[in-house]
């Protein structure tokens, strides 16, 4: 899992992103989506928790 920062119409997007191996090809899902500011450390932790206890 990672955060991925976009850019649409000059302002700046974050998401919580998973890379999934599918046959010969890697989908990158999106997990979470954050807003314009990312969470705070501790925040993000649980929520990387969340996500992870899902698979």
């Amino acid at each position: 899992m990672f955060i991925r920062k976009k850019q649409i119409k000059g302002r700046t997007y974050y998401y919580l992103v998973k890379s999934v191996r599918s046959k010969n090809h890697v989908r990158q899902i999106v997990l979470e989506y954050f807003g314009a500011e990312i969470p705070p450390e501790r925040k993000l932790e649980k929520i990387k928790v969340k996500h992870h206890q899902k698979q």
